[in-house]
């Protein structure tokens, strides 16, 4: 950084002038023996040519994940605590001070946001260096930060239909598709924004009616796991049919895309009052999820309707998006008093006409 300040140029220029330096000996390569900061703070290209991180990210390769979803995490422990990556796969006790160190600094700086992705990103990188980490590390653990306290975050069907139309009026009719879609198969983001529509239409005779629907097939990135997803919406299922299939929705990159649809989506709940405009909302509230977690929102939202759809019948919800019916009722569809009176079974009111044993 002195330098950079002292000859007038930027701290990426002096990392390429040191790349190439040590390249043809001029120098030593500090860089693979320090483990309180160097050249790769600076330059994330010189980061990810670390041999643990360039070996990790060939496995998560090989894994058919995306990298950087686990590489950036990492990027942000290093530089945070100034720590070489070499440092953290020492030992488990190295990792655990080191992670804790950086915990301490971003829950300074981030006190409303869930460090999950860290969590997740740490735990993988010691998994792939052979670290065993205890079945319920309180430094890392497993699971979410969440409790549950989002369990009854929903978009009435009006609120949906209108979203797309929002989005459509102001964003473009391919932005309107993307969400109505999202909102009927509920993919995971990472999986949404890449997915390649594969929908068949489909008919099926109902008390001597016919009704048209559409079947995909959707690969979680997160689980490697294969669900089937039905389309229902009428809207949807129309423009569906319109869609080039096995091509993106939306082209561009993942991280262009994931920007612009949830500022789209931050703009429609500011419209329908789910949340202010530049208001800092405390985790636990609704609020919060629409503001920080604006385009997860939607998972959450339709598996309440998948769930009214179904008669809360969280067995088949569950086949459709999660490995569980444990994980689908505690943090995205919490049955309600309100939910049992509208499933319509209920021996009180409508007793069975033959009798039971």
């Amino acid at each position: 950084v002195a330098i950079a300040r002292e000859i007038g140029v930027s701290k990426a220029t002096v990392s390429n002038y040191r790349k190439a330096l040590r390249k043809e000996g001029l120098i030593k390569d500090k860089r693979r023996v320090s483990t309180g900061g160097g050249d790769w703070m600076v330059s994330r290209q010189l980061f990810d040519e670390i041999p643990c991180i360039a070996k990790f990210t060939e496995r998560l390769k090989l894994d058919q994940l995306t990298p950087t979803e686990y590489t950036n995490r990492l990027y942000d422990i290093c530089r945070t605590t100034g720590t070489h990556p070499d440092k953290i796969i020492e030992t488990l006790e190295s990792a655990e001070i080191i992670f804790s160190k950086f915990t301490e600094k971003y829950k300074a700086k981030n006190p409303e946001l869930m460090r999950d992705r860290y969590n997740r990103s740490i735990r993988k990188f010691l998994a792939h260096n052979q670290i065993t980490l205890p079945p319920n590390s309180k430094v890392m653990p497993s699971g979410t930060d969440s409790s549950g306290e989002y369990s009854r975050v929903r978009l009435d069907d009006n609120t949906v239909e209108n979203c797309t139309a929002f989005l459509s009026k102001n964003y473009g009719d391919e932005w309107g598709l993307l969400f109505g879609i999202h909102h009927e198969i509920f993919a995971r983001p990472a999986t949404m924004l890449k997915w390649t529509p594969n929908v068949e239409i489909q008919y099926d005779e109902v008390d001597g009616k016919s009704y048209e629907y559409g079947v995909c097939s959707v690969l979680e990135k997160k689980t490697k796991k294969r669900y089937d997803k039905l389309i229902f919406q009428p809207t949807v299922l129309k423009h569906v049919k319109e869609l080039s299939q096995n091509k993106p929705i939306i082209e561009g990159t993942q991280d262009m895309i994931s920007a612009k649809y949830a500022g789209m989506l931050r703009e429609y709940y500011v419209e329908i009052e789910k949340m202010e405009r530049d208001q800092v909302y405390k985790k636990g509230v609704e609020a919060w999820m629409y503001s920080n977690r604006p385009i997860y929102t939607i998972r959450h939202s339709a598996a309440l309707m998948w769930m009214r759809r179904t008669g809360f019948n969280l067995e088949l919800v569950a086949k459709m998006g999660w490995d569980d019916t444990k994980t689908l009722s505690k943090f995205y569809a919490r049955t309600t008093v309100n939910n049992i009176m509208q499933a319509g079974n209920c021996y009180y009111c409508r007793p069975p006409s033959a009798e039971t044993n």
